[in-house]
């Protein structure tokens, strides 16, 4: 008898990354001597286990990432990125300053950056598919390039809000640098990689969870989903640029979301700086739920304002009376 499992997971926004997180989370709140099992179990899927695929996960992303585009496509990638980057970045800022690393309603700045300088790629794509052109969809090459916790890392160390070593930050964008190279100078390498990425999400999603008990997810609750309604209106500032810049500016509010992988940008930042370890298992479940709640969100947001740019351009074509 089949059981049509991907397709019940598929049909939960982030569900390959979400799902198995939670039954990490599960696992070691009921079942914690599993884990501790030792041999392939425990270096498979007890916590320690996530880095080193996660770091197989970022050179795969980094396979993905090129510049051959159209000037246009270029042009509306980096304003999405520098739009996404800004509203996220500054929040995340904003409250690290004024409330400190233990942040505010239950969010520390390590959660917000984590969740709001990301943003949902398939989402992002299906939305531009939808309501953009080709460029629109193929400026996501650049977009992509806020997969990771590349710029959670730079916008906590320019604030002064982590003590990031330089050494550190180039740790993380080596395996990226090395895809992108890889992906770059090799057409049929890029299609190669590009197939095995979707493949490791759930194997590092579930020794992230293996790493916090429900009592942490149910504490993250309300502050996870306050988080994603954020993150959901975070596409405004991608939207002001392309309308500063004399681009269709729609698109730029479907950046609103929280990726996946972002799931996995507390832990790689701690890693770094082992001060906010102590946040870091709060902040994961947190931008586990923003992550969900922001993909239901989000598309209303883009859908709406849509409806509304096509009456008023109705309104303009139409004679008048």
């Amino acid at each position: 008898m089949q059981i049509p499992l991907k397709k019940t997971i598929d049909k939960i926004p982030g569900g390959m990354m979400v799902v198995p997180l939670f039954l990490g989370v599960l696992t070691n709140t009921f079942f914690p001597e599993f884990l501790k099992i030792g041999g392939f179990t425990t270096a498979l899927f007890g916590p320690k286990a996530s880095s080193t695929i996660l770091a197989c996960f970022m050179f795969l992303i980094g396979s993905q990432i090129h510049f051959k585009l159209a000037p246009k496509a270029l042009k509306k990638g980096a304003l999405l990125l520098t739009g996404k980057f800004i509203v996220g970045a500054g929040i995340g800022i904003i409250v690290g300053k004024v409330f400190g690393p233990a942040g505010v309603l239950g969010l520390s700045p390590l959660a917000i950056l984590s969740a709001l300088t990301n943003c949902n790629g398939g989402l992002y794509a299906s939305l531009a598919s939808q309501y953009g052109d080709e460029t629109d969809v193929g400026a996501y090459s650049i977009l992509s390039l806020k997969d990771g916790p590349f710029f959670t890392l730079v916008a906590l160390g320019a604030s002064g809000l982590a003590q990031v070593p330089f050494e550190a930050l180039i740790a993380v964008m080596i395996p990226i640098i090395i895809g992108m190279i890889l992906g770059n100078i090799d057409s049929d390498m890029r299609a190669f990689l590009g197939s095995s990425k979707l493949l490791l999400i759930p194997f590092f999603s579930f020794p992230l969870g293996a790493g916090m008990n429900l009592e942490t997810i149910i504490k993250a609750g309300g502050p996870g989903i306050l988080l994603g309604i954020i993150a959901a209106f975070t596409g405004v500032g991608a939207y002001i640029l392309l309308r500063l810049f004399r681009e269709e500016p729609i698109i730029g509010l479907a950046t609103g979301s929280t990726a996946g992988n972002a799931v996995a940008t507390p832990a790689a930042v701690a890693a770094a700086d082992p001060s906010l370890a102590v946040v870091a298992a709060a902040a994961t479940a947190q931008v586990a739920a923003a992550c969900v709640v922001s993909a239901i969100v989000c598309p209303f947001i883009v859908t709406y304002a849509f409806k509304i740019l096509k009456n008023r351009q109705a309104k303009k074509l139409s004679p008048k009376t």
